[in-house]
């Protein structure tokens, strides 16, 4: 049955294998996953300045760096083109979104069960000496699917990830169309973070619309960072995407700021990063920082300390790579 599960697995695993950006989880003030992250820095609100612009702003946006540099990706599968590659943040949830398009849920079991449960399972090696395990339900009277991975030092590509991560949906039995999907992360490490975190997807309105929360955690530092209810609208269109999000961004040194699309971002196929848009960054006091995309390599960071909406310094044009 779901003769291209595997299609799902394997996109599961690059969007996993990739170092996160300033992850983090769940909705109020601080709290802790159920594999056990907490998040302890500060939650009050950041005051913004130009001290802290560029930190802030970049983690909120998803494109700041853990350890020695980012991971990009750029897979070509069937009829999916993956081109957000380093703006992590809404990274996963394209991937996770596009990748169930592939799961043929209609399909008959290997052994011809006819009944409307229908059941898979299966581990596949890397070749590496690590180990992906699989198992999903699907009933195709109700729509209701659910299933789970298991990773064990899995990867050869120089990171390798282990832990779990489940998901769970619902599909329209009488045209294949999907309704909503739920992915949930529980201590997933790689290379460059630990990441515990939850991920819908609304697929009944257009653009579908993504709800993001997540804890991560720096290897390096040991500071967990925590991305708090993020809502994600990725607008495909010919060539490029279009990018919208809303949330909170809690930093453990600053606190929280609330983010929001000034103008959305516009990113073309083979490209590293937006060609344009900007990300309003909100913290204490009404200060404000206002991240610009200038084109495809080139941004620029302004700041508001007094939220008198006047933009009193600016960083000038910098890379993307250097925020």
């Amino acid at each position: 049955m779901m003769k291209n599960f595997r299609f799902l697995i394997l996109f599961m695993i690059l969007s996993f294998t990739l170092p996160y950006t300033y992850g983090g989880c769940g909705g109020g003030g601080g709290g802790s996953s159920d594999s056990g992250l907490v998040y302890s820095g500060l939650t009050t609100s950041a005051a913004l300045t130009d001290a802290n612009a560029e930190d802030i702003s970049g983690g909120a946006l998803g494109a700041g760096l853990i350890g020695d540099g980012m991971m990009g990706l750029s897979v070509n599968q069937g009829s999916g083109s993956y081109h957000i590659k380093n703006m992590r943040s809404v990274q996963v949830p394209q991937i996770l979104s596009d990748s169930l398009d592939l799961i043929d849920f209609t399909s008959a079991s290997p052994g011809g069960m006819n009944a409307a449960v229908q059941n898979d399972s299966d581990t596949i090696p890397d070749g590496c000496g690590g180990s992906m395990s699989y198992s999903v339900s699907y009933d195709s009277a109700t729509g209701i699917f659910s299933g789970s991975f298991t990773f064990v030092n899995y990867g050869c590509d120089g990171t390798t990830i282990s832990g779990g991560a489940r998901f769970s949906g619902i599909i329209n039995p009488s045209n294949s169309e999907f309704i909503e999907a739920s992915f949930s992360f529980d201590n997933l490490s790689g290379g460059d973070l630990t990441l515990d975190g939850d991920l819908t997807i609304d697929y009944t309105v257009i653009p579908h619309e993504i709800t993001f929360s997540a804890y991560g955690q720096d290897p390096n530092s040991g500071k967990i960072f925590w991305i708090d209810n993020y809502s994600i609208t990725i607008d495909e269109y010919a060539g490029y995407v279009e990018i919208e999000m809303s949330g909170r961004f809690f930093h453990p040194d600053h606190g929280f700021v609330t983010l929001s699309t000034d103008q959305i971002f516009v990113l073309y196929d083979g490209d590293d990063w937006p060609a344009s848009g900007i990300l309003i960054v909100t913290g204490a006091n009404n200060s404000k920082v206002k991240l610009t995309a200038n084109d495809n390599v080139t941004c620029s960071v302004a700041v508001d300390a007094d939220g008198d909406d006047a933009y009193e310094w600016t960083s000038g044009l910098m890379n993307w790579v250097d925020l």
